[in-house]
């Protein structure tokens, strides 16, 4: 397995496109809109490709060889002891997945593909909080495991290229949604709520105002979660999204 050129990128978004479990990271990747790596096999007739985005989470495209799955293995157990990030493996391809069954020292998590059903209005704002498009300042101040610069290598890129939405309240960022993820045809929704917040719906209206602006520039919303993500998951269905897919997720043992 070697490691593609970043001017190479553009090559493979057609196997981006194929990837059975997700799209939008890979075509993230692939049409240059946020940064990760992209592997191929070695003798480069592009059977497969292996697409890891910023954010950590990896996806396999096409069929891949036993010998290319170790490979992918390395790099999942960082033996190399230089991986800059974590690496997270989504699939729905059983021969991936079953390779990985197999591993000991590899976990297995459910994980749930969400799409929007029914657009949905933003409703009420709760009293003291006011509804924001986050912008530099507001960016700066948003605190959490998922926000934007764990998905975006800067807060410029972000700012350009991406889009979120924040409660705000006494100049505390409450609650965002905001664009993990973004493709020519989808934005992949995050979301975060601080703690002292929280169990009030903001979430719910950021995330539906999300829901406003995706269709509007002629994309599709989409929605992942942990299946032990039951927060992720309520807060998806109120906003107006079902469950279309499970697939797993792989991942080294601590």
């Amino acid at each position: 397995m070697k490691k593609v050129k970043e001017e190479h990128y553009s090559d493979f978004i057609e196997l981006a496109g194929l990837n059975t479990c997700n799209t939008i990271y890979p075509m993230a990747i692939a049409e240059g809109v946020q940064r990760g790596d992209i592997y191929m096999d070695e003798a480069e007739d592009r059977r497969f490709a292996l697409f890891w985005h910023e954010s950590g989470f990896a996806y396999i495209s096409g069929h891949p060889y036993p010998e290319d799955l170790d490979a992918v293995y390395a790099l999942m157990k960082n033996e190399s002891g230089n991986n800059p990030r974590r690496f997270v493996l989504e699939t729905k391809d059983e021969p991936v997945a079953g390779y990985f069954r197999e591993k000991e020292d590899i976990e297995m998590h459910p994980r749930y593909g969400l799409r929007l059903r029914e657009l949905q209005p933003v409703g009420n704002i709760p009293e003291g909080y006011e509804l924001k498009e986050i912008d530099e300042g507001l960016l700066s101040r948003i605190e959490g495991r998922v926000v934007p610069l764990n998905f975006w290598s800067s807060a410029q890129e972000f700012l350009t290229r991406g889009r979120g939405y924040c409660l705000v309240k006494d100049d505390d960022v409450a609650a965002v949604a905001f664009s993990a993820a973004v493709s020519s045809r989808q934005i992949d929704i995050g979301i975060e709520t601080k703690e002292a917040h929280r169990r009030k719906g903001l979430a719910v209206i950021a995330a539906k105002k999300m829901t406003e602006y995706i269709p509007s520039i002629g994309k599709e919303p989409v929605w992942d979660c942990d299946a032990a993500n039951a927060g992720s998951r309520a807060t998806a269905e109120s906003v107006g999204f079902e469950v279309v897919t499970q697939y797993a997720y792989f991942k080294a043992r601590l």
